[in-house]
C-alpha cells in the first residue's frame, strides 16, 4: 500500500523482533502505477504527476532514513528482481525472515483467502511480466516527472 512505509518506525518499536520487507520497483514504474490505478481518493496526491512526484520524493527520503536508523530490520525486495527469478527471490526472503522454505510460496494465486488491495484480481495470477516495463509506453510523458525525482536525489538508471 502506498502508505505502509510510514509506519517503519512504530512497527520497529512496538514489535522489536519484526522483520520488514521493502519491495521497491522502478521510481518511474511505480509512479505509473499509482497514478493509473483509481484509489477512490484514498490518495489524493496520486492523481497528479507532480504531487506524486513530491510525495515519492519524500517517501525515497524516509525510506533512507529507515534503512540507515533500522540495520538489519529492512529487507529489500526488488521487484524486477522478483519478476525474473520468482523461486530464487522467494527463497532469499524466506531466508531472511527466518521462515522455511515450502514450494507454496510460489503457489500464492492459488490462495483464495481475501485480500483487500487494489491489486486483489492480480494475486490471483501467477506472476506476469507485461506490467514491467508498461511505464516506457509513457516515457516522454514522465519526462518532467524523472526530472523532478532525479532533482530529489532518486536514483532512475541504476534499477
Amino acid at each position: 500500500m502506498p502508505l505502509n512505509y510510514l509506519y517503519c518506525g512504530l512497527i520497529a518499536r512496538a514489535l522489536p523482533r519484526a522483520h520488514i520487507v521493502h519491495v521497491n520497483r522502478h521510481p518511474l514504474a511505480t509512479c505509473y502505477a499509482i497514478f493509473k490505478t483509481l484509489f477512490n481518493q484514498g490518495y489524493p496526491f496520486s492523481y497528479d504527476l507532480s504531487e506524486l512526484g513530491a510525495y515519492y520524493g519524500a517517501y525515497h527520503r524516509l525510506m533512507q532514513h529507515w534503512l540507515k536508523t533500522l540495520p538489519g530490520r529492512i529487507h529489500e525486495v526488488s521487484y524486477e528482481r522478483l519478476i525474473a527469478d520468482p523461486e530464487g527471490e522467494a527463497r532469499r526472503l524466506c531466508a531472511a525472515l527466518e521462515l522455511r522454505w515450502e514450494p507454496a510460496c510460489l503457489e500464492f494465486h492459488s490462495n483464495r483467502d481475501p485480500v483487500a488491495t487494489a491489486s486483489a484480481a492480480q494475486v490471483r495470477l501467477p506472476i506476469y511480466r507485461s506490467s514491467l516495463d508498461q511505464w516506457r509506453y509513457y516515457e516522454a510523458k514522465l519526462e518532467p516527472l524523472r526530472a523532478q525525482l532525479a532533482e530529489a536525489g532518486v536514483a532512475l538508471d541504476s534499477l
